[in-house]
């Protein structure tokens, strides 16, 4: 028998379904499930006189023809009791309608979803609260919509009003609650239905820091009493954290699905080809960059550019440490300012500069060949020169460098601001915009 690699949670399950098909079970049990949405859009016409306005209000509008977007492609997938699965993905993507699918708030139009067991989907929190009513009369209301008895209510409502902290406004109308305080409220009515089956998407963060504390010390509650949690999020951290396995949806399909780390790993270098594509194209689109070097032309470098002109750059690449052209960088990575110039008039107070700028402005490196006494000697009619850093070591965010070639004084040659845009990407999240090598040790006396 041929060894099985990367076994996902659910095929597991169904491995050990064809052996000890009485010992599993599952919470969700989806089967070719598809959906999509049909998209109306109303085309207007120019209106630019009243009379023409008035006249279109009873003038049938023009409609464009229908459109159709996939959300779900043919999706399987069989969650056993007790998992703990993330869903991750593009804004887009169908991780929300995913889980609308399955608390019912949608249908499927193909396909089969079973749920085993009462579900609390902490998707559009205190959505069926009616602002009239007392937070009082709203939780009686929500907890028979969860499927609770009055008696279950009454035994849980000093519970949930507690966890809340919404005690001294219980019996005020919801409509004078705070935005925070109308989730929370909510969240509280979910997570104590006694729920088989969680569905979170996005909700973690419903209070200030001591209330999310607590969400997430009852979401961990939940987990070790085999509550089945289905989590949707954008936090990849809370994700590798929380779940046994990972489903990346792309555009409505599987993209991938496993083990959390190497799911994850596997959509963080996705994204970041992405954004690269997306800095490249905005780059050519500004006439800043060639797509294939990121080189910057001089005849393309008018707008952030000034300096007479007796040196001019005539080229910037940004190049990782193969010296192959890269937009986004992380923190440990090695990277390279190539320079190319051309020296239109013999001048001898030469000094060659770059500076690297955070995208709010803030200056996060900068030097030069006269800062650091550097004798760069007689320059040729051309040439070129490199900047190498051995470790990039800034935090994440978006960046811009800074290309120049002056006199000692500062008289400008040839200065192009914000020649180059990269970003950089971080699995941690560092404070500040520098990230030095470090390195954390622990002394611990004998008790």
């Amino acid at each position: 028998m041929e060894a099985l690699q990367d076994v996902t949670t659910g095929d597991r399950a169904v491995i050990e379904a064809a052996v000890r098909p009485e010992q599993v079970s599952y919470s969700l049990d989806i089967v070719g499930v598809s959906k999509q949405f049909r998209r109306n859009t109303v085309v207007r016409a120019g209106y630019t006189t009243v009379k023409s306005s008035l006249l279109g209000l009873f003038l049938p509008r023009k409609r464009a023809p229908r459109r159709v977007t996939r959300a779900i492609r043919d999706l399987t997938m069989r969650i056993p009791k007790g998992a703990s699965v993330g869903v991750i993905g593009k804004n887009g993507s169908g991780k929300s309608t995913l889980l609308k699918l399955i608390s019912g708030i949608y249908k499927p139009d193909q396909g089969t979803i079973r749920v085993n067991g009462r579900v609390a989907a902490l998707i559009e929190l205190g959505a069926g609260f009616h602002p009239d009513f007392s937070g009082r009369e709203n939780l009686y209301l929500g907890g028979v919509m969860h499927g609770l008895s009055r008696t279950e209510i009454d035994q849980r409502f000093e519970e949930i009003v507690s966890f809340a902290e919404l005690e001294d406004v219980i019996d005020d109308p919801v409509r004078t609650y705070s935005s925070g305080m109308f989730m929370r409220l909510g969240f509280s009515l979910a997570i104590h239905t006694d729920p088989e089956v969680l569905l979170v998407d996005e909700v973690l963060a419903v209070g200030d820091a001591a209330f999310v504390g607590k969400c997430k010390e009852k979401l961990a509650e939940l987990r070790r009493q085999q509550r089945t949690l289905l989590l949707v999020t954008h936090d990849l951290e809370s994700v590798e954290r929380w779940c046994d396995e990972v489903l990346w949806l792309e555009q409505g399909e599987v993209r991938d699905r496993g083990e959390p780390r190497r799911v994850i790993d596997h959509y963080r270098q996705f994204i970041e080809k992405g954004e690269e594509l997306e800095l490249m194209g905005e780059a050519e689109a500004q006439g800043h960059a060639a797509a294939s070097d990121f080189s910057l032309q001089s005849e393309q470098l008018e707008s952030s550019r000034w300096g007479s002109r007796e040196i001019e750059v005539t080229g910037v690449r940004l190049v990782d440490h193969r010296a192959e052209g890269r937009l986004v960088f992380h923190p440990d990575d090695a990277a390279e300012v190539q320079v190319d110039y051309c020296v239109r008039e013999d001048v001898a107070d030469v000094v060659f500069g770059i500076a690297i700028n955070r995208s709010d402005g803030l200056v996060a490196h900068g030097s030069n060949t006269d800062i650091e006494r550097i004798s760069i000697g007689r320059l040729g009619k051309r040439g070129h020169i490199r900047y190498r850093i051995k470790r990039l070591g800034l935090s994440e965010g978006l960046y811009t460098i800074d290309v120049a070639v002056h006199r000692q004084d500062g008289y400008p040659y040839d200065y192009h601001k914000a020649a180059v845009s990269f970003k950089v990407r971080s699995a941690l999240n560092f404070v500040g915009y520098t990230v030095p090598e470090h390195s954390w040790s622990f002394d611990v006396a004998e008790y």
